[in-house]
């Protein structure tokens, strides 16, 4: 989708967050090119950190802006390419099957998708392990949450702090451990796509061999068939 200045004018100084619910900062500028399309923008993250974020790694839905993370803005863009190479590596076989096309012609078109494919499921290793780190790095995170959750539970019923202090606490632990649960089922969600699209099969057509095999182009010129049944 593209992005013009027009659009991302009104989420300039807003707040933007991340598909959890999270805060990441404010939008405090963008870039653009000579037609007026946003290529990127600018968000604080803090008061100390500023990061230019791809525009495509932006939604915009309502008054409401999101940041996608790295990984699943990584994730989103090889499951795509998988998917898509895959979808045409089956039209050019139907094609081929329904004699609709030469031979030459799927050979040239099949070896160029094999080539990117191979390309593709190279980057998407890459990716899955990165989110493969990912979990590890939320697993982490969680148990840390769990230890701090349990300490002020702990102080809580022994009577070292307040009714109030103790629910303040805990209601932001409790937010920040739904965060980073629905984030790792997120990133499990991906690893699983990629890996089922990297193991499915491709589909194979035997070589052709003969006359029979090559397509057959309808033509205009073509004389019909005349079939003349004579009387009795």
């Amino acid at each position: 989708m593209t992005v013009t200045i027009e659009v991302i004018e009104r989420y300039l100084g807003q707040t933007i967050k991340d598909p959890y619910g999270r805060v990441i900062g404010h939008v405090i500028s963008f870039y653009s090119d000579s037609d007026g399309n946003v290529t990127s923008i600018e968000i604080s993250v803090g008061e100390t950190k500023f990061m230019q974020i791809p525009v495509d790694r932006v939604k915009l839905s309502g008054d409401n802006i999101v940041l996608l993370p790295e990984w699943q803005y990584d994730a989103e863009k090889v499951t795509k390419r998988l998917e898509r190479l895959r979808k045409r590596l089956h039209a050019i076989e139907d094609l081929y099957t329904k004699k609709e096309i030469p031979r030459h012609a799927y050979e040239t078109f099949k070896k160029k998708l094999e080539d990117e494919l191979m390309k593709v499921k190279d980057h998407a290793q890459k990716v899955k392990e990165t989110l493969k780190k990912k979990i590890h790095e939320l697993e982490d995170t969680i148990i840390e949450l769990e230890r701090a959750f349990t300490s002020i539970k702990m102080s809580y019923i022994a009577g070292e702090i307040s009714d109030k202090a103790y629910k303040l606490a805990a209601e932001q632990l409790r937010r920040h451990l739904e965060y980073n649960m629905a984030e790792k089922e997120d990133v499990k969600k991906y690893v699983d796509k990629i890996e089922k699209l990297e193991t499915q099969p491709l589909p194979i057509h035997p070589r052709a061999t003969g006359k029979e095999e090559e397509a057959t182009i309808p033509s205009e010129e073509q004389p019909l068939p005349v079939v003349v049944i004579e009387g009795t």
